[in-house]
């Protein structure tokens, strides 16, 4: 069992390039990120699309190898250990990806499907192996029924319950959730992030929670972690990143997040807007990533990368100008959020 003193999930300089199609220029999909996620914890990760957050979440359950750099779990590298261990190793770190259509076999009706990673595993017997897959379906709500069902007999959230269910069979430590509720009805996403708050209290899972919705991660999260073109931008305790931002970049994605707010704070409330597009990864701005799109960037801004600064307690941030107070003033246009 894990030391609470000992991060489950180590990060250290990650850095994931590939190639493009004709070889001549590299994709710098991560670009030197470091970060820790304890026992038991939701670790949340946000950004726009194109901020390497699927990539890193990929990376943290080995479907990808770093370029450069190291991930360790529970202190140990999986690169390290042969094939058989390593096969072992996995169990414990699982993904639930964003599609939850895409992510089952539409030829294997249900039942099959949440055996198949027990199969893989080894070391049961049909009977049990069947038996711990009704037990899993059962704990994410899928009814008996069910199990015998293709998936295209199934709703989304019913889909995504079983991909959830098959990833419990396992038993891990450690999910990764790459926008799990991402495709799904409004209506039933609330239902699905209270089940894996209920499986984290029940089995004391660790997540990694993925996503471009901020109302998601300040719901599910105890940190956040702000991505931007392969690099943090600012990480700390959810509360903190939501209330009192200490990046630009951070600034704007959470003024605009809709607030339930009467017509007459509303008015107040102002929205900030970047300008232009996200940069391409396979030829980044120097300096600071988020310079091209911020208000408040100076001739240094280019001309170094910002210091990684804890400026409040366990609260991180890589900009030259932000203070203990927030981010740098900033001479933006402003719109009504």
């Amino acid at each position: 069992m894990s030391s609470p003193a000992q991060p489950l999930v180590s990060v250290r300089d990650l850095h994931i390039r590939f190639a493009t199609q004709d070889r001549a220029e590299t994709v710098k999909a991560v670009d030197g990120i470091s970060f820790d996620v304890m026992p038991g914890e939701t670790f949340g990760i946000i950004g726009e699309s194109g901020s390497g957050k699927t990539t890193l979440g990929r990376a943290l359950v080995s479907l990808l190898a770093p370029s450069q750099g190291q991930i360790l779990h529970d202190g140990v590298d999986p690169r390290g250990l042969g094939a058989g261990a390593l096969r072992q190793h996995r169990r414990d770190y699982q993904i639930v990806f964003q599609d939850p259509h895409a992510a089952l076999n539409p030829r294997q009706r249900v039942l099959a499907s949440v055996c198949e990673p027990l199969e893989i595993a080894g070391g049961m017997d049909r009977a049990e192996r069947e038996q711990r897959a009704l037990d899993a379906l059962a704990r994410v709500g899928i009814a008996p029924e069910y199990a015998q069902r293709y998936p295209h007999m199934l709703s989304g959230g019913q889909k995504q319950r079983i991909n959830i269910a098959r990833v419990l069979t396992l038993r891990p430590k450690l999910i990764v959730c790459d926008e799990v509720v991402a495709a799904l009805d409004v209506s039933i996403r609330g239902d699905v992030l209270n089940l894996f708050a209920d499986l984290q209290r029940e089995f004391g899972l660790t997540y990694v929670f993925i996503t471009h919705d901020l109302s998601v991660v300040a719901h599910v999260s105890d940190r956040i972690a702000v991505t931007y073109l392969g690099r943090l931008m600012e990480l700390g305790p959810t509360r903190e990143v939501g209330e009192r931002p200490l990046h630009p970049y951070t600034e704007a994605l959470m003024s605009a997040d809709p607030l339930p707010l009467p017509s007459h704070l509303r008015a107040q409330r102002q929205r900030i807007v970047l300008e232009g597009e996200i940069p391409s990864p396979i030829n980044p701005p120097s300096g600071c990533r988020f310079r091209t799109r911020c208000a408040s960037a100076q001739p240094r801004c280019a001309a170094e990368v910002p210091e990684w600064r804890e400026l409040r307690p366990a609260h991180w941030v890589a900009c030259h100008f932000s203070t203990r107070d927030g981010p740098p003033p900033r001479p933006l246009k402003q719109h009504p959020a």
